[in-house]
């Protein structure tokens, strides 16, 4: 049996062509067009890019100084449910105008913010907040929780920070003892 090798290349190179060429079709007519529509129907997002990996849809958004993140979170949740269809959405700001300083700020309160967020005492958070707001003359600090994230936003002196913690669902415990009665 004798291969024809032109006809064997062709075939290879033409099913290559529809395979990807139909997969970068789904996926930009399908998921990214429709996800970058409910991204630029937000008004405080200047611009985003998203990527979709191992059942996470991720989005780098650059925000404007005035962005309320709880929002943005639940607008893409409900505008983007076709894309998201069981996927994990997960959210990266970038470009934001923090500083040094606000970044310092935001160190000396996170060991506060991290034991309230280990040991589920969410209303931890904002009074740890409030009490570094109180040292700091012109700082202003907003948090926010959903059943899925809490949001953070600190403003100091012209810089804003932003910060997503993912809540966890109280996890059962089994001990090494439990089967015995």
């Amino acid at each position: 049996m004798r291969i024809r090798w032109i006809p064997a290349v062709v075939s290879v190179a033409v099913c290559a062509g529809l395979l990807f060429g139909g997969w970068f079709t789904y996926d930009k007519f399908a998921v990214k067009d429709p996800l970058s529509k409910a991204v630029s129907g937000l008004p405080e997002v200047q611009s985003s890019s998203s990527t979709i990996e191992n059942g996470t849809v991720k989005i780098a958004l650059k925000l404007t100084d005035h962005a309320d993140l709880r929002t943005i979170y639940n607008r893409l949740t409900t505008d983007g449910a076709s894309v998201l269809d069981g996927r994990k959405l997960k959210l990266e700001v970038e470009g934001v105008q923090s500083n040094e300083t606000l970044d310092k700020l935001w160190s000396t309160v996170l060991f506060d913010v991290a034991q309230a967020m280990e040991t589920k005492s969410y209303s931890d958070i904002p009074v740890a907040l409030q009490k570094l707001a109180a040292g700091h003359q012109g700082m202003t600090v907003n948090s926010e929780m959903d059943e899925t994230n809490v949001y953070v936003t600190l403003r100091y002196e012209g810089a804003v920070k932003y910060v997503i913690l993912p809540r966890t669902p109280a996890m059962l415990e089994v001990w090494n003892d439990a089967a015995k009665l």
